[in-house]
Parts: structure tokens; C-alpha cells; sequence
């Protein structure tokens, strides 16, 4: 693209409704758009009249100078509308059930952007509400996902609710499966020793056409500067559609936010225990237990060391959390 043209978004395009990428678009509307944005490429017009781009067609099968103006604008303005959010514990989580946050998840992969997604239990909310850094994290996110039994209760008490859990150990087959039928790259990151491999071996197992990117499993132990570049720049040269990421909570967190930009993958997710679940390095509670909210007895007896005082401390939140929106309202 020549570099005197320099196009900039009008007000009006920049607030019209999510824009899609859609092959199905017609040719005929497809040629009109092209043409309107040949003619103000032509006359450097920085405004997009008044062409309304809800489901813009896929060029890249097209070589014209048009095709190549398109492609640059639609690389700065993509915008995927979220959900509606309900606030419950001091976090907004976004009302959506697992088929639409599917549906929202590849759409925001189309669009390009460096985003992130945060599944959120009760010690999330808890870490939340005891560290700025992360909560202020977390309302940045693309989508805040109830990953909780007690969250999802709690939401029927307002006004807008909550449709059901929508769990990282399960939303990892779900997307990793869409992910398969969409020929989109996925990268593995974190986790123990051989974890991660043993993650991507089994989900391709399970979904052959799914395309694994890379893998890597960093040291537990604080790495050097140069260490971290290194897996930035292998993460970077898979040009992965989706990263994985197991590094425990907030530490995960932490490293997105950091190197976000720097990756410019469309799609992160920190989805930290699921890795060691697909894996079969840890069973996952029956059925049963999740839906009466009971997981977390579950995985404190195969783990009460480790996991214990964690779930004491939610517990303690919890109760903390209730009392006082008891007190709120009788006052």
C-alpha cells in the first residue's frame, strides 16, 4: 500500500455495531464496499462514508490495491461488542453460556487483537479482592467467566444472571475442538515438566485436525531476562491463534499482562489446573460433585496439603463476603 495514503476511522464507523469477518458476504456488497473505499483511498479521505461495515467478506485470496487498504483498516478496527456483565464479590462477569462464549472467543481471535480471557472461581475473586493489580487485570479482560458453583448461586439474586459455569477444564476441550474445525493454531505454555506435551498429545488425540503450535514448559525457578525473551520470541514465531497458558494463579495473570503486547497473540487464556486434568496428572470430581458445587472437597482430599488452606481461606471470604451484603441490605 502506498505510504500517502493515511486512513483514519470516522466517529461514525468507529461506534457502528461489532464487525465479523463473514465469507459468506454477498459479492455484490463486497464490490460496493471495495469500490467506496478505491474512491477515498484515491482522494486520502479520512472518513469512512457512509458505508456501515457489520460483516466484511475475507480478501485474502485478493491482490488489488483496494484489497490492501481494506485489510489495513480492518487490522485497526475490528471491534467484537461483549456480553452483558453482572457484578458479584467486586468482579463483572459476563453472562454467557458456553456455546456463545465459544462463539465470542473465535470472533475475537478473527479480530486480530492481543486479548485475553479470565475464568473466575471464588479464589480468584478472592485474590481480586485482596490485590488491585489483578482486579484491575481482570476488567480489562475480553471475557470474565463464572468458573465457580457459589458465583453462579449468587448471580440468580440479581438482576441479571448468571446461565451456567462455564469451567477452564471444560472450556479447554470446547475450544481446542473449534479450534480443530477452524484450522486455528494453538500454543501450549506452562504447567509441570512434561505436562504440557502430554496436554497438546492428548487433545490432538482426541481432535486430529487440531493444529499445536508449540509447546513449552518453563522453570518453576525466577527466569533471566534473556530466558524470558527466548520464550517470547518461540512463542512469536509459531504465530499461534490461541495460547494456553498453566502457570498458576496470580503468576499467570501476571505474565499476560506483561508480555500481552509483546506476543500479539489474538487469544490468551491462563487456564491453570486444566493442563494437569487433560493430562490425567489429576482427576476431576465427578459429575455430581461439580454441579452441588462440591469440586473443591473433592480436590482437597487428593491434595489436603497443598490445597487445604486455600480452600479454608475461600471459605472464610466467602462467609465474610455474604455477611456483609447481609449487613448492606438490612441497613
Amino acid at each position: 500500500m502506498s505510504n500517502q495514503v493515511q486512513p483514519q476511522l470516522s466517529e461514525s464507523l468507529v461506534q457502528s455495531n461489532p464487525v465479523v469477518r463473514n465469507p459468506s458476504y454477498k459479492q455484490s456488497e463486497l464490490a460496493e464496499i471495495r469500490a467506496q473505499f478505491a474512491l477515498e483511498s484515491e482522494l486520502n479521505v479520512a472518513a469512512l462514508q457512509p458505508v456501515t461495515v457489520d460483516n466484511l467478506y475475507s480478501y485474502e485470496n485478493s491482490h488489488s490495491k483496494v484489497s490492501d487498504y481494506l485489510e489495513e483498516v480492518l487490522s485497526s478496527s475490528v471491534i467484537v461488542q461483549p456480553p452483558e456483565t453482572t457484578r458479584i464479590w467486586g468482579l463483572d462477569y459476563h453472562a454467557i453460556d458456553m456455546e456463545q462464549t465459544l462463539d465470542h472467543l473465535e470472533k475475537v481471535m478473527a479480530a486480530r487483537h492481543p486479548s485475553y480471557v479470565v475464568t473466575a472461581n471464588l479464589n480468584y475473586a478472592m485474590l481480586c479482592a485482596h490485590n488491585p493489580r489483578l482486579a484491575a487485570f481482570t476488567q480489562k479482560s475480553a471475557l470474565t467467566l463464572c468458573d465457580g458453583m457459589p458465583i453462579l448461586w449468587r448471580s440468580k439474586l440479581n438482576a441479571t444472571k448468571l446461565p451456567e459455569r462455564v469451567a477452564g477444564a471444560d472450556l479447554i476441550y470446547r475450544l481446542t475442538e473449534r479450534c480443530s474445525h477452524k484450522k486455528l493454531r494453538v500454543y501450549f505454555y506452562g504447567a509441570a515438566e512434561g505436562i504440557a506435551e502430554e496436554t497438546a498429545a492428548a487433545l490432538k488425540k482426541r481432535y486430529p485436525k487440531l493444529i499445536v503450535a508449540g509447546v513449552q514448559c518453563p522453570p518453576f525457578r525466577a527466569c533471566s531476562s534473556e530466558e524470558i525473551r527466548g520464550q517470547i520470541a518461540r512463542i512469536k514465531q509459531t504465530k499461534p491463534d490461541l495460547l494456553l497458558v498453566a502457570l498458576g494463579q496470580p503468576k499467570g495473570e501476571y505474565w499476560i499482562e506483561d508480555h500481552l503486547e509483546e506476543l500479539a497473540v489474538p487469544l490468551t487464556i491462563q487456564l491453570g489446573a486444566s493442563f494437569d486434568f487433560v493430562a490425567g496428572n489429576s482427576i476431576r470430581a465427578p459429575r455430581y460433585l461439580q454441579v452441588l458445587g462440591l469440586e473443591w472437597l473433592h480436590r482437597t482430599l487428593k491434595d489436603p496439603v497443598r490445597l487445604a488452606p486455600r480452600y479454608f481461606s475461600n471459605l472464610l471470604f466467602l462467609a465474610k463476603a455474604i455477611r456483609r451484603e447481609l449487613i448492606e441490605k438490612l441497613s
